[in-house]
């Protein structure tokens, strides 16, 4: 591998990879680089009526789009986020989030049990709560990746 550093008066830094996309080592630089940007997020700004609250991303158990806006679950209530799920998909790619379906990102975290359906999709069971949530045969192998 080879590193090229230029040194430049420029308002944000700027990273430039050239090789080829399948490369391993490339890929691992891509993975590097985002873990940099996402890895220091530890809270997520969310709105409920008029007030703003910082909630920790630990304590967030799900996060799901509902008639058109995207609700923050925690276990002191629910919240509504600015950001739209593939954002938030995106800030949260390097922690413990996994898109379970088209409209709905688990903090495994909270996950108590899966069960296959004969459809097969699965039938996902949270702790602490009796909610049930789907996990479409789409999104199965990224969130058994995060396990």
């Amino acid at each position: 591998m080879k590193v090229t550093f230029e040194s430049a008066n420029v308002a944000e830094t700027e990273v430039i990879i050239k090789g080829e996309i399948g490369n391993s080592e490339v890929e691992s630089l891509l993975e590097f680089i985002k873990s940099m940007n996402t890895s220091s997020i530890k809270k997520l700004l969310v709105y409920r009526e008029d007030e703003q609250y910082l909630v920790d991303i630990e304590d967030i158990v799900y996060i799901e789009v509902a008639t058109s806006k995207v609700e923050v679950v925690t276990l002191s209530g629910r919240y509504d986020a600015k950001k739209k799920l593939y954002e938030l998909k995106e800030m949260l790619s390097m922690t413990s989030f996994a898109q379970i379906n088209k409209g709905t990102l688990i903090n495994i975290d909270f996950v108590k049990s899966v069960q296959a359906e004969f459809s097969g999709n699965y039938t996902l069971r949270l702790k602490n709560s009796k909610e049930i949530l789907t996990i479409s045969r789409k999104y199965f192998k990224e969130f058994k990746s995060k396990i």
